[in-house]
């Protein structure tokens, strides 16, 4: 069988408040939409006593949008604003254990065949501390707001029948098992629609959650860096600040892989392929394991081309117009990682210099400011940049 999703905008962020001006997350709307074919599935019945060793073994993964959340607290963090309250938690079990429906949960099969939970992780993480007999916040699991004859019950005071009860009970499942190159991109797309709590996850935290290894901690320490602290500021609740690490790495590689061949279509289609969501997601893809990268180098770039930045122009070292823009940022950090991992020598007043330059210039403006995720715009502003910083 197939599931095709159906249209459906994605929020990528909320617009309000947000530091960074990102365009092309307007651009990448039409990346959600899905190729039925790339999402086969079937339909699974668990019992509750099946699941809860599955997750204990981990053979059921509850996943962490915040590469930051130690996997201790990965449960309770990682939907800070979409946990459920004690008594939701309570009603829930008591569905069950009064023999009423609840609602199917979604998995899918990783490449190691374990389960990555889609939709249901409240569910599955509200089973799991009830049979530990603890929230995770470490208090007593106690069920109070139930009926009588369940009040004040735990699983381990629960009578023999209501334990067997809830033990066998079945919880049905929808199991995703992605196909082809596209499959997980189609999972990227439908976990943006599936996420609990009516509360968007942004892309960057969909990619957390599914790309996740060494290429994810890896971008997770260089965002530590003090000196691409002090130029975005304090840590992005939705993970902006992760996404533009992970974006100037990227333009590194596509300014490699175009070497100075910027009149090359060919070469430039290899580059970079729009939309920028899609583009990312290839990245991580690609390059996760961390196999073809030198983690020293790349790094030691990055705080390189970070210090410069603020020894240039302090905190509004990244700014354009005076807000932080995604394309910006994408542009002069890319460039200059590319020319630290290449040994080159660039200065502070050189990259004084190059701003100067790039914001008096009304195409570099155009590239950053509309269609950002085309093709002809990431290429404009990235031979801009490196053309101002490298020569």
């Amino acid at each position: 069988m197939n599931v095709g999703v159906s249209e459906q905008e994605f929020v990528a962020a909320d617009p309000t408040g947000d530091p960074v001006l990102d365009e092309s997350e307007i651009d990448d709307v039409g990346l959600f939409e899905t190729a039925a074919s790339s999402l086969p599935y079937f339909g699974a019945d668990f019992d509750v006593a099946g699941l809860v060793r599955r997750l204990d073994d981990e053979d059921i993964l509850i996943p962490r949008f915040d590469p930051d959340e130690s996997a201790d607290l990965s449960i309770e963090g990682f939907q800070r604003q979409r946990v459920w309250t004690g008594p939701r938690m309570e009603k829930f079990i008591e569905s069950l254990l009064l023999g009423w429906p609840v609602p199917s949960i979604f998995l899918v099969v990783e490449p190691d065949g374990r389960y990555l939970v889609l939709d249901g992780q409240q569910r599955l993480t509200t089973l799991q501390s009830f049979y530990r007999g603890e929230h995770p916040d470490g208090r007593v699991f106690v069920l109070n707001d139930v009926a009588e004859h369940l009040k004040g019950a735990t699983y381990e005071t629960l009578s023999k029948e209501s334990k067997r009860r809830l033990n066998n009970t079945f919880i049905q499942a929808v199991v995703i098992e992605p196909a082809g190159e596209d499959g997980r991109d189609a999972v990227y797309r439908l976990f943006g629609r599936l996420n609990s709590g009516g509360v968007s996850l942004t892309a960057q935290e969909i990619r957390v959650a599914l790309y996740r290894g060494p290429l994810v901690e890896f971008i997770r320490d260089l965002n530590h860096d003090s000196s691409w602290r002090v130029l975005f500021g304090a840590a992005h609740k939705k993970l902006k600040d992760h996404e533009l690490v992970l974006r100037s790495l990227a333009m590194a590689d596509v300014i490699r892989t175009i070497d100075g061949r910027w009149d090359d279509d060919e070469v430039l289609k290899q580059a970079y392929k729009p939309p920028m969501a899609q583009f990312l997601n290839n990245f991580l893809e690609s390059h996760g394991k961390l196999e073809d990268l030198n983690e020293s180098e790349v790094a030691d770039a990055f705080a390189k081309a970070c210090r410069v930045l603020v020894e240039a122009n302090g905190r509004d070292g990244l700014k354009f117009n005076g807000r932080l823009n995604a394309a910006h940022i994408d542009a002069m950090l890319g460039t200059l990682i590319h020319a630290f991992t290449k040994g080159l020598p660039i200065d502070a007043a050189a990259v004084k210099r190059a701003i100067t330059a790039l914001r008096s210039s009304e195409s570099y403006t155009d590239w950053v400011s509309r269609s950002t995720s085309h093709r002809d715009s990431v290429v404009g502003r990235l031979r801009a940049a490196v053309e101002a910083l490298i020569g």
